[in-house]
């Protein structure tokens, strides 16, 4: 029983120190661990077919993708809003962009390197924002949320998803919540299930 017992406390002591320090020195994702994101598990709990429908995206929107990685949720977003839609994807980390425009080829949208915290697109740019597991990693959190809402048209929606199991970077739906509304964020549609949700919010028309 010990034998068993001291691999398992050394696997959940690393984890949680892992979750600790991120939770002090929040990073972007290593792309070393791209590899990750793109599962039969993800795909059969969040497919990006559902994702775009749970951001709310629709045929014609402008829409800004933040941190895409290697592109997993790229592909149906920029499906979702043609043909007249267009879709930005922004990531800090350069390797990972050229990792995605070599998946999609040609068909790859815009490709922006840039920090989430300071955008560089103009004011009311965008009908929607989506950030899919991203949120943790971004260390000025409320100075995000505000460059969001800058880009964003009134009425605009910013759709954050957030995955539980085994993310050290996980924000909690209440955490996000207290964010988005400190930021002058509307709370609008929420999915939820036992290893992941979605929630929506409005950028106020006024």
């Amino acid at each position: 029983m010990r034998t068993v017992l001291i691999p398992l406390a050394w696997i959940v002591g690393t984890l949680l120190a892992i979750i600790a320090w991120r939770r002090l020195m929040p990073a972007p994702m290593p792309r070393i661990f791209d590899f990750i994101l793109n599962t039969k598990f993800r795909r059969r709990t969040f497919s990006p077919e559902t994702a775009a429908d749970r951001h709310g995206l629709a045929p014609g929107m402008h829409v800004l993708e933040v941190g895409p990685a290697g592109g997993y949720l790229t592909a149906a977003a920029a499906e979702k809003i043609k043909p007249t839609g267009r879709l930005v994807s922004l990531d800090i980390q350069l390797p990972l962009l050229k990792t995605l425009g070599t998946r999609m080829g040609p068909a790859a949208p815009p490709l922006v390197c840039g920090d989430a915290s300071r955008l560089p697109f103009r004011d009311r740019s965008f009908d929607a924002v989506f950030v899919a597991e991203v949120m943790g990693e971004i260390p000025d959190k409320h100075g995000a949320l505000r460059e969001f809402s800058r880009v964003l048209r009134p009425g605009g929606t910013l759709a954050v998803s957030e995955a539980a199991l085994f993310d050290p970077d996980y924000v909690r739906a209440s955490v996000l919540q207290h964010l988005a509304t400190s930021t002058g964020f509307e709370p609008s549609e929420r999915y939820e299930s036992a290893f992941q949700y979605t929630h929506r919010f409005t950028r106020p028309a006024v």
